[in-house]
């Protein structure tokens, strides 16, 4: 296959086929039904954002399973019967999960899935929408009922620990599974991550700032297996650029003012400051505690205007652009245009701002009806090295199962219009080879 089916691929042109949003005629748990189209939706109570994969819980255990039930094969919608070309997506998201934040997430992706289908072109492709209820024993079901339905691909689940119970359906009948977790442990075998891991954040993050000159790194973050994760991976990617940790700062992860640790972890990096080395510090927080913690490591001494402040995608929310402490400090992002361009398409259609995972179910069930678009779609096609180019910017899955994407690279700037700039912009190209 040549390379310049995929380097089409931009926003404007990704789509190649129309969904059909269809329920499934199948027993317990029951599909989603189809979603209404230029309505508002109501928010669920409860805060939104990210998901981190140290949350992620499976309320119910797999011998908990005794249900029998039967799914009709090869599910297609009465107006397509007949067409050969047809691909089938399953998708599955905890719609029903006890969380309010999660059901307002996969509400979110489930209507960015509905606007990929306003704005595409064709009619040979169908969406298999699944409720998994957040459990592992519903997402084993749920596989293998869109299995029997004949789906080829499956986008989903959203968390980390369902993966692998979906993975012993969906491997007998070689169906691959592009998941929205971001946790990296689970990719591989017939499985992509459509989310960048928080490692890969902290690399590109790191990279940059070891470019401009950075030579001392520290890190302060919760004591959580999260934490843990990124302090681990910006070792390591601060060790490959060259330069040195000087501190790693950890708080009790349910803390709300992380006082004491913020004076002792502000010694080491004011001292290193003041001795006139080049210091950049990451903290993986955002929303509000981060808006707490950042002006403690000022309080004691942090010099923001000296030292740089380095975050991670959580960063990028205007909320946290406003805090003082955070001028000047840099994070990585998808680019602002095609965002920008997504987010107030996704506002005029559903009249609310889309959820933070809204725009990688795009990209995820974009890049589905593209490859599909000749009634086939393939691993390899799936894994083209050219890459793909969507809302949130280039990205190709690599071999591994874990998705490499082109970032920016944000400046926090309250003189800029939007309180934050551009100071690196994506890549339009991938240079080197795939992993």
């Amino acid at each position: 296959m040549s390379a310049s089916r995929f380097k089409r691929l931009a926003p404007s042109l990704f789509f190649a086929a129309v969904l059909s949003v269809a329920g499934c005629t199948t027993t317990s748990p029951g599909p989603v039904g189809p979603i209404s189209s230029g309505k508002p939706r109501v928010d669920p109570t409860g805060e939104t954002g990210p998901i981190d994969p140290s949350t992620e819980v499976a309320e119910e255990d797999l011998e908990d399973l005794e249900e029998e039930y039967s799914a009709p094969v090869d599910y297609t919608p009465p107006h397509l019967e007949g067409r050969e070309d047809l691909v089938r997506a399953g998708v599955m998201l905890p719609f029903s999960d006890r969380r309010a934040n999660v059901r307002t997430q996969t509400e979110g992706m489930l209507a960015a899935i509905e606007l990929a289908l306003f704005d595409s072109v064709g009619d040979n492709f169908v969406i298999l929408p699944k409720d998994t209820r957040g459990s592992q024993a519903t997402a084993l079901q749920v596989a293998d009922e869109l299995v029997a339905n004949g789906a080829d691909i499956v986008l989903g689940p959203l968390f980390g620990a369902n993966v692998d119970p979906v993975r012993t359906i969906t491997a007998i009948e070689g169906v691959p599974i592009v998941s929205f977790s971001n946790d990296s442990s689970v990719a591989g075998g017939g499985t992509w991550l459509a989310s960048i891991a928080p490692e890969a954040e902290v690399a590109e993050i790191i990279r940059y700032a070891s470019l401009q000159g950075y030579d001392d790194f520290a890190f302060f973050g919760p004591q959580s297996a999260l934490g843990q994760k990124i302090e681990r991976a910006m070792q390591i990617e601060v060790a490959q650029s060259g330069g040195r940790m000087i501190a790693s700062g950890f708080y009790p992860a349910d803390s709300v003012n992380p006082n004491f640790e913020a004076e002792y972890f502000a010694t080491s990096v004011a001292a290193a400051a003041e001795a006139g080395r080049r210091v950049a510090v990451l903290v993986p927080e955002r929303g509000n505690r981060l808006r707490r913690i950042a002006p403690l490591l000022a309080y004691h001494g942090v010099d923001t205007r000296v030292v740089r402040m380095l975050g991670v995608g959580g960063w990028n929310d205007p909320a946290v652009w406003r805090e003082p402490s955070l001028n000047g400090a840099w994070f990585p992002a998808p680019p602002m245009i095609e965002m920008d361009d997504f987010s107030n398409r996704y506002s005029r259609q559903y009249g609310r701002s889309p959820t933070s995972l809204a725009a990688l179910a795009y990209d995820a069930a974009a890049l589905a009806m593209a490859l599909g678009r000749d009634g086939d779609l393939t691993v390899e096609e799936l894994t083209h090295p050219d890459g793909f180019a969507g809302v949130n910017g280039l990205f190709r899955f690599r071999s591994d199962g874990l998705v490499e994407r082109s970032l920016a690279i944000m400046e926090i700037d309250p003189r800029a219009e939007e309180g934050v700039r551009e100071v690196r912009p994506v890549a339009d190209s991938f240079v080197t080879p795939v992993g």
